[in-house]
This record gives structure tokens, sequence and C-alpha cells, in this order.
């Protein structure tokens, strides 16, 4: 987490309205509707006041419903460990770092390419977990060496065993949301610990353009119902799913949110909040999808701006198209880094080793980019200034110091305060680099991650918690099969 950002120094000022990409949302709710693939969900809005076209599976939603809804919203909460011991403030002037996602292939350290397993998201839960830095952990990459039918759960289960931070999962249906949170309560041990002190979420993605499909909507009324936050997590593709203007998109993008708040809040009122900021776009050379650009960046700033206007906690989504650990991936996240963080984002999502649009993981990439966002939150905590008279009196002292200001006591005391350090740039002058090996820095990031996974065990569950995971899982595992057959 970087804490206490002073916002008066570092923060954009934007000079636009966003009020007029809310009134659009509005509209497309109120005179367009938005699909509903879920007749359980069409019955919860009718209940609530929405025009409701069963055959079409299209809701109405009127604008005093979607503003009685946010009037339930909170700008900061406590986010909890796995234990319920601790939290972090999710929300105001702090920046929460959430690893990054659902990866389907791994960059070795030698260059090559391979699938992610299993055994590669607990390696880099583990390294996620042992930066103090990070504040959430993801699945940081989807597994391909496991059934795919439980690969939500028995990944939810990977991430409880190797890390004791708050953590961020991925689900299929109601019926996995519900094997999750019976890990969580294993745990927890009791149901009211879980619901006050919860250390999960669960997102719902909305369909491509506007509306859900019926497994993700009941999952997100599910999540309700037990208590789970949860919320929509919509990622329009400008030029492709959502208009080319950054406005269109984020209209788009809040007529999604704001018919899944109204969903869940109408089951959980005090149910957590979070604005998602995420969006890709169109190459209109090759037909693919970008998801770092400067179009993109605007997005986050004016997203960002949005969720303020809402009053809800942000978060964005910083990743590279680059396919290596190399100087486009450092240079678009270091962009995205800076400018959602200047804008006031509450959460970057993604914030570490996601590479080719999201589908590449790298372990040197996590310390690199870890390494990045410590400079930039040394530069946002903000500049020491003392007072004239303590300026003057060392600069007096130390004119006459034949090392001038290396070894002035206030040097010697304070250098740490002033001055960033780093594991892994390389800081050497040329002949010492070449001594010492003239190493690249993801020479020196691979050397980190290796020291980090022989030597760092995670907070450990108790034999007993493991064993009834375990358990919960393979009784989720053999239902699915028994539906399947």
């Amino acid at each position: 987490m970087i804490r206490n950002i002073p916002r008066n120094i570092y923060h954009y000022k934007l000079d636009f309205e966003v009020k007029g990409i809310h009134e659009t949302a509005i509209r497309i709710l109120g005179e367009i509707g938005i699909y509903i693939g879920s007749e359980k969900c069409l019955d919860l809005l009718k209940s609530l006041g929405c025009v409701i076209d069963f055959k079409k599976f299209n809701a109405k939603i009127p604008e005093n419903l979607i503003n009685n809804s946010l009037k339930k919203v909170s700008s900061e909460y406590n986010l909890y460990n796995r234990d319920g011991n601790s939290h972090v403030i999710y929300g105001g002037n702090n920046i929460l770092l959430t690893s990054g996602a659902a990866a389907i292939r791994i960059r070795e350290s030698e260059g090559k390419y391979r699938s992610a397993t299993l055994e590669d998201l607990e390696k880099l839960t583990r390294l996620h977990d042992s930066y103090e830095i990070i504040d959430i952990i993801h699945t940081a990459v989807d597994a391909t060496d496991i059934d795919q039918e439980i690969m939500r759960v028995q990944m939810a289960a990977a991430v409880f065993k190797n890390t004791s931070k708050s953590a961020w999962f991925v689900a299929s249906t109601p019926e996995a949301v519900e094997c999750i949170y019976d890990m969580a309560l294993a745990i927890r041990g009791l149901k009211d610990n879980l619901d006050l002190k919860p250390f999960f979420r669960i997102g719902a993605a909305s369909e491509a353009v506007l509306g859900f499909q019926k497994d993700e909507i009941e999952l997100l009324m599910r999540c309700a119902e037990l208590g789970i936050p949860t919320g929509c997590e919509h990622y329009p593709i400008m030029g492709l799913t959502a208009p080319l203007s950054v406005s269109g998109a984020l209209a788009i993008t809040a007529a999604n949110y704001l018919a899944a708040h109204v969903v869940k809040t109408a089951i959980d009122p005090d149910n957590q909040d979070i604005f998602p900021v995420m969006a890709g776009s169109f190459n209109m050379k090759n037909g693919e999808i970008i998801t770092s650009a400067p179009e993109i960046w605007q997005y986050y700033a004016a997203g960002i701006k949005l969720g303020q206007f809402y009053g809800i906690p942000t978060s964005i989504l910083a990743s590279s198209d680059s396919k290596d650990v190399d100087l486009q991936a450092i240079y678009q996240k270091a962009m995205a880094y800076i400018i959602s963080a200047g804008a006031g984002v509450n959460n970057i999502f993604a914030a570490t080793n996601d590479l080719d649009s999201m589908n590449l993981a790298s372990y040197e990439q996590v310390v690199i980019d870890l390494e990045i966002i410590s400079s930039i939150a040394s530069f946002l905590r903000g500049m020491p200034v003392l007072d004239p008279d303590s300026d003057f009196e060392i600069i007096k002292r130390s004119l006459y110091n034949k090392m001038f200001f290396l070894d002035d006591p206030y040097t010697l005391s304070n250098f740490k305060n002033f001055i960033w350090d780093s594991d892994i740039f390389i800081r050497d002058n040329f002949q010492n680099w070449k001594k010492g090996g003239m190493k690249k820095i993801i020479d020196l990031a691979n050397v980190k991650v290796q020291k980090i996974l022989s030597n760092y065990e995670p907070v450990k569950l108790s034999n007993e918690t493991i064993n009834e995971i375990d358990k919960i899982l393979f009784e989720y595992g053999k239902t699915n099969r028994q539906l399947r057959i």
C-alpha cells in the first residue's frame, strides 16, 4: 500500500465534468434497458420497480432506483487479512496493490515460454506474499494442468493456503461461490467472524458490451446473499465493444456497474464497492486487443474521476502488451502506475507480473514491477523540507568540511529518509558493473526471485484447516462430475 498520498501536490486537475457520462448511463438503463440472463434476477428487479421484458431478458431500470442504491456506497472501508487480525484501508488517499491475474503462459528465466501450472500459482502467490507493499492476492495465473470444471475453486484453495493477505477471485457459477465461501469459513471458523471481517472478493464479469449472463449475475447475487464483497467487472474495448470516445466507453461501463449495484444492494446494502476502471482499445491494423496505450490511460484518468463522483473507491488494471520483460513492458507499466496514481486511484489491479495483454506472467516481472512502484511511492510520499534555520546551519558547517555534506551528522542520520535505494536497478559505475559480470536488471530480478522462493514461507494454516479445505474441494469436484454425467 502507498498510504496517505498528498493529493494537493500529486493530483491531476482534470478539467471536464463526468456528470454527463453518468446521465448517458442513466439513459441507457432507462430507455434501452440491459440484458439480464436470469429469471431470478429479473424477478428481483421487477419487485424493485423495473420494467421487465421476460421474453427478451431485458430490464429497464428507473433513475430513482439507481440514485437510491448510490446512497448506500462507502468511500472507504477495511480490508482484512486471512486471520482477521489486521487490515488496511481501501479508499481515501491510499493506493492498494493487487497482484497480477489470469495469465495462461509463463516466461521462464532463460526466455522460453510454457503453459502456466498450479505450481506456478502457488509459487507466485508465495512470492507476492513476501512483499509487504502488496495488499491483495489474485490468482496470478490460470492453471492449465488441472480439471477446468473445478479450476476456479482449486485455484482459490491454492491462494488460501499460500498467503495470509486478502484475496480476489474469479468464480464460474453460484456453486463455485458457495465452495469458496465454505473454504473461507473453514479458515475463520465462525460465520459472524467471516461476515464482519471479509478477507476475499469475487467479481462478476459483465457481457462484452452490455448485460449479464445467467451464471454471472446469479453468482453476484449469491455473493451478496453470503456477504461476500462483489461487483461488476466490466472491460470495454474502445472501437470494438465500446465507442471510440472515452466518455462513451465509460458510459457503457457505468451502465453495467450501476445495474449490478442495484441488484447487489437490494440484497446486501452494506456490500463493499469498487468502481472498475479498466479498458482496452482495438488495433485497427491487425484486429488485436490493446491493453496499454495513451487512450487507455486517458480512460483511467476519466474513470477514476467518475468513481470519485460516485464516492466509490476505484481500481485500474495495469498491463502491458509486450511479450517479454523489456523496455516496452517497463514503459507501459510505469505510465499506468504514474497516471492512475496522479488521478487518485485507490487500487492498482494486476500491478505485477502481467504481460502480453494479461496472458503472460513472469516471476522476474513481479520484482521489476514492485521496484518501479517502490520508486513511484517514494516520490508520491512527498519531499522532506527542513525549516530555513536548519538548512542554513547544515550548509554553514559543511562548507568548511573536506567531505562537504557526506559525513555531516544530519546526512549520516537521515540519508535513508531522503534517498531511495534499489535492490535490482543497476547503479554501479561501468567498471564495477563489468567486474560484477555485466548483469542486467532481469538477471538481478531472477536472483531475488530464487532467494525469496528458497527462503520465504507464508504463515501456514493448521493441518486440520488444510484437510477441511481439501475435503470441501473434493466434494465440490465430485458433485460437478455428477452434474456433467
